[in-house]
């Protein structure tokens, strides 16, 4: 590139003539008046009309220099910056406080209209045919209440266990499942509401009522809302169970909701049952059956292989009599009463 050389001369021809003020404005007018300003910043609250004024100002201002176009771009990005966060909050605010739809009904109508109970306990053996057919009804879908961080609304937790009817009267159903199935596997947050299901799959809210001070065991009270019943599940004492005989268990294991599935009572260890029936994560606070439709046992727990690769089949249920310790329970609400009141009941359906 040649070099440019400006000489002395050159220099002196470009001074400042002599009648012209060194003065220079100290500040420039305003790129965009005050009152455009005032007039847009209502706009905030209207994020939708805000975002098309400024699509037609971004076209309407491609004629302005520089300085008064960066001007309306930058004051517009502004105001949509703050629309979009005000807008935001309004939202949150509008579904913490408006009720949503909830997920749970008032009372399980396929229970309510239901009016007759399986005669139990069964004089002869149930085939797996009858047994699926008469005990199937009698168990339910349990799962741990949630609450989303925005709503009110009761709401499925993130598992499922099973419960079984043991009482149905006029005012509702006493039902028995394990407590880890609400509380978790430390059990260390007691919940106060749960949510049942049963064929049709429709949830509804049940209160928990009672917990056993130190077996895996608990009761939840669901409200009846129509109709009547007088039904009460016989519970056989471990004392008369047996090992080697038949047992039925159903649940839902890995959601395969009420799966019905046969063994035997493999071992008897004070108020625990070892079955060989199979069991798996959602078979818990499931009904054991025996042959003849009595509730022997809540099922309680397995040996996971991954833990313990040489295990096979293990799996344990609490014996069904200690639903009826008087004095093993810690109450709440009216379960005191409820529960008296099964106890009251047992007497005409045990053998």
């Amino acid at each position: 590139m040649e070099k440019v050389v400006i000489s002395p001369d050159e220099l002196a021809e470009t001074a400042r003539p002599a009648n012209e003020s060194n003065n220079l404005p100290s500040k420039l007018p305003p790129a965009m008046p005050w009152w455009v300003r005032l007039s847009l910043a209502p706009l905030v609250a209207l994020l939708p009309l805000l975002c098309i004024v400024s699509f037609v100002v971004r076209i309407a201002t491609r004629g302005l220099p520089p300085r008064n176009r960066f001007a309306w771009v930058s004051y517009l990005s502004t105001l949509l910056a703050i629309s979009g966060l005000l807008t935001s909050i309004a939202g949150v605010v509008a579904l913490s406080i408006a009720p949503t739809p909830s997920v749970a009904s008032q009372g399980l109508s396929e229970l309510d209209r239901r009016t007759q109970f399986p005669a139990l306990p069964s004089n002869s053996d149930l085939t797996t045919v009858q047994a699926s057919e008469e005990l199937k009804p009698l168990v339910t879908v349990i799962t741990p209440v949630q609450h989303l961080w925005f709503s009110h609304t009761e709401n499925p937790g993130n598992s499922i266990g099973a419960g079984i009817i043991v009482q149905a009267n006029d005012q509702g159903y006493l039902i028995a499942t394990a407590r880890h199935v609400v509380d978790g596997e430390s059990q260390k947050e007691k919940k106060s509401r749960v949510l049942v299901a049963s064929a049709s799959g429709t949830w509804a809210g049940a209160d928990v009522i009672a917990r056993h001070k130190s077996l895996d065991l608990l009761l939840i009270w669901l409200p009846r809302r129509d109709g009547r019943a007088d039904f009460t599940l016989p519970v056989l004492a471990s004392a008369q169970v047996k090992e080697g005989e038949p047992v039925f268990v159903i649940g839902h294991p890995e959601d395969l909701r009420f799966t019905l599935s046969t063994g035997i009572v493999s071992r008897k260890d004070q108020n625990i049952l070892q079955i060989s029936a199979p069991v798996s994560p959602g078979n818990s606070g499931g009904p054991l059956f025996n042959a003849h439709g009595e509730l022997i046992g809540i099922v309680t727990s397995m040996v996971d292989k991954n833990h313990s690769p040489n295990s096979e089949n293990l799996n344990f249920a609490v014996c069904a009599d200690a639903l009826l310790q008087a004095g093993a329970w810690d109450f709440s609400g009216s379960g005191n009463k409820l529960f008296t009141s099964f106890l009251r009941s047992q007497h005409t359906t045990s053998r």
